[in-house]
C-alpha cells in the first residue's frame, strides 16, 4: 500500500537550491540572518568543488553545523562526495541539524550501504540516480527493491541527475528543449512510474540554461503531470517559476474538493472532465497537497516574469 501522505509532503521541498558549501551566501541563509530563496538547500560537497576546496569544505561544515537556525521550516540537505565522506560526516558533532544526505550516483549494489547510514545517524536521504546503468529499466527495478527493505519515510525524495545522463549520451540539453522533449524523456518516465508508484517520492532534474524560462515554465508543467514533487534550481531566479508551475488551477482545486465530498456521487463532471472518485481520490489528495504548500493560481494570474539572471 502506498503511503500517499508521505508522498505528498515532499512537495514541502519545493524547489531545491544546489550551492557549494564554501559560497559566501551559505552562512547568512543557515543562520536565518537572510531568507533562503527557496524551501529547501542542498550543500555540495561534490560536484560544484574543486578538489582542492574539499577540505575546507568539509571544514566550514563543521563550523556551521551549529549555528544552523533550527526554528526555521528551510530544509537543510548535505550532498557528500562519496559514502566515505558521508560515514566521517555523520560523525560531526550536530549533523542531527541538518535534515539528511543527498547520495550522489547511487546504484543497486550502493543503495543499502546508504540506507545503512543514514538510518544510523538518524538522518533522512535523498537517493540520486545519475548513472547509465538506469537506461536499463532492471538496474531501476533493482534499486527499488533495495529500497524496500528500509523504513521509506527514510527517503525525503530520489533525486535524478540529469545532467549526468545526458553525459552517459556525451550530449548536453539544448536550448529551447524540455528535458521530456529529448532522450532523457523515457528515463524520467520509467522512474517517475516505477519509483512513485511504490511509494517513493521523485524529483525532477535541474533546469540549468537559467536565461530560458519559457523553456523552464514548459518542463516544470510536465514535471507536474508526471507527480514529481520538487525541482533542482541552481540559481536563486529559477524558485519563482517552479513555485508557480507547482500550484494548482481553480478548476484542478474544484474537482479536488469535489471528488473527496464524503457523499460524492460515483461518477460525475465538472468543467467538461469525468470525474470517479473510486479512481481520482489519489490525485485530489495530490491537487490539495500541491494546494496547501503552493497555493492556488489565479484564473487572470499571468506568469511570473524571470529577469536575466547573472
Amino acid at each position: 500500500m502506498v503511503d500517499f501522505h508521505h508522498m505528498f509532503s515532499a512537495y514541502g521541498l519545493g524547489a531545491t537550491l544546489y550551492v557549494p558549501i564554501i559560497h559566501h551566501k551559505v552562512p547568512d541563509i543557515l543562520t536565518g540572518r537572510t531568507n533562503s530563496p527557496a524551501s529547501s538547500v542542498v550543500l555540495c560537497l561534490e560536484d560544484a568543488l574543486a578538489e582542492s576546496d574539499v577540505e575546507r569544505a568539509v571544514g566550514t561544515l563543521r563550523e556551521l553545523l551549529p549555528q544552523i537556525n533550527q526554528s526555521s521550516d528551510l530544509r537543510v540537505f548535505v550532498r557528500p562526495r562519496s559514502l566515505s565522506m558521508g560515514h566521517r560526516l555523520a560523525s560531526f558533532k550536530n549533523i542531527d541539524r541538518i535534515e539528511g544526505f543527498v547520495a550522489p550516483k547511487v546504484r543497486p549494489d550502493t543503495t543499502a550501504d546508504w540506507m545503512q547510514l543514514v538510518s544510523s545517524a538518524g538522518l533522512a536521504i535523498m537517493p540520486t540516480l545519475e548513472s547509465a546503468d538506469y537506461f536499463d529499466p532492471g538496474c531501476i527495478v533493482a534499486f527499488r527493491d533495495v529500497l524496500s527493505d528500509y523504513d521509506h519515510r527514510l527517503v525525503s525524495a530520489v533525486r535524478l541527475g540529469g545532467n549526468d545522463f545526458l553525459g552517459a549520451l556525451g550530449l548536453r540539453r539544448e536550448r529551447g528543449m524540455t528535458s521530456w522533449e529529448g532522450p532523457l524523456g523515457w528515463v524520467l518516465s520509467m522512474c517517475s512510474s516505477m519509483l512513485i508508484s511504490a511509494g517513493y517520492p521523485v524529483a525532477a532534474p535541474v533546469f540549468d540554461i537559467i536565461d530560458d524560462p519559457d523553456t523552464l515554465r514548459r518542463e516544470v508543467q510536465r514535471d507536474v503531470a508526471a507527480g514529481f514533487v520538487s525541482k533542482t534550481v541552481i540559481h536563486p531566479c529559477q524558485v519563482p517559476i517552479i513555485v508557480e508551475g507547482m500550484k494548482v488551477s481553480e478548476q484542478e482545486l474544484q474537482q479536488a474538493k469535489a471528488i473527496i465530498e464524503k457523499d460524492a456521487l460515483a461518477v460525475f463532471q465538472i468543467g467538461g472532465a469525468m470525474c470517479e472518485p473510486a479512481t481520482h481520490s489519489n490525485w485530489a489528495r495530490r491537487v490539495l497537497a500541491r494546494e496547501r504548500i503552493f497555493g492556488c493560481k489565479s484564473a487572470s494570474s499571468p506568469g511570473i516574469p524571470m529577469r536575466v539572471c547573472v
